[in-house]
């Protein structure tokens, strides 16, 4: 046998010898873990998605496994993901990071930090030539606080997880589920495995209904009617980057809403403390 596989028989017996590796180990760890969460959740397949975040918010691993490692596990196992066929021919590598709207309009919560929202809007600056910037915002649903911003030229998911570690950075204990719409960057494997590792849920709007994150949208609305149209467009990046850091500041801490008892957004959040 050892001359049919081209290997000596000493080389033979200390491959048998050899004690796994420590990723081996792991794997045969990962692979138990998912089947055990297979089985328990047996009524709803977990996909690839679902499996890495349930892995992560039941503690079940000792190591911490993105959402590739995750994949590759189940596909090479033969554990299917539970993915719904699309009418049209999409990408089937996109489809596995497409999730239901999970928040289904339920924006009223009741603490800090049960959902985060985010979306991202283009804005202009420049003075004979126009430039185009892509601004980030997290807001915590409960009292509409704009957490944290990030500007970038164009949309990615680099951008889209820069401005959530900018939010953690801010509230590092937090859990929230995430609410975002289907864009690529939301659906980028990079982009559900930070959430992942930071056990939050990703909930999606479904396409073509803005009013699925209708919070945001109105954020939005304020900040390009009241703010942006009112002022001297940016000359700068920079400037363009100061005034979205003074709208945060005015929206969350100077202008009082009806909806939020006649407080500002900040002193609505900080009642629950």
């Amino acid at each position: 046998m050892c001359q049919i596989a081209g290997i000596t028989r000493d080389a033979y017996y200390k491959w048998v010898r050899r004690k796994p590796s420590k990723y081996e180990n792991e794997q045969v760890e990962l692979l138990s873990s998912i089947l055990e969460l297979e089985e328990e959740h047996k009524l709803w397949t977990l996909g690839y998605l679902g499996m890495t975040t349930q892995l992560a918010f039941e503690n079940k691993l000792n190591f911490k496994v993105g959402l590739k490692r995750v994949t590759n596990c189940m596909r090479k196992h033969g554990i299917r993901a539970n993915i719904r066929k699309k009418k049209h021919n999409r990408v089937k590598r996109h489809e596995e990071y497409i999730n239901d709207n999970l928040l289904d309009g339920q924006f009223d919560r009741q603490r800090p930090n049960e959902v985060w929202v985010t979306d991202t809007t283009e804005v202009l600056y420049g003075v004979d030539k126009l430039k185009k910037a892509r601004v980030h915002i997290v807001l915590d649903l409960y009292g509409r606080y704009a957490l944290s911003y990030n500007i970038s030229v164009t949309e990615t998911a680099i951008s889209a997880i820069e401005v959530f570690r900018r939010a953690f950075k801010i509230e590092p204990d937090a859990h929230p589920m995430i609410h975002t719409d289907r864009g690529a960057a939301y659906r980028s494997i990079d982009f559900n495995d930070y959430l992942a590792s930071r056990n939050c849920i990703h909930s999606m709007s479904h396409p073509g209904h803005p009013w699925e994150n209708s919070p945001m949208e109105r954020w939005w609305n304020d900040f390009k009617l009241i703010w942006l149209a009112k002022r001297a467009r940016p000359k700068t990046l920079k400037e363009l980057e100061e005034s979205v850091k003074e709208s945060i500041e005015y929206f969350n801490t100077q202008r009082a809403y009806t909806s939020k008892n006649g407080l500002t957004a900040e002193k609505f959040r900080v009642q629950t403390a």
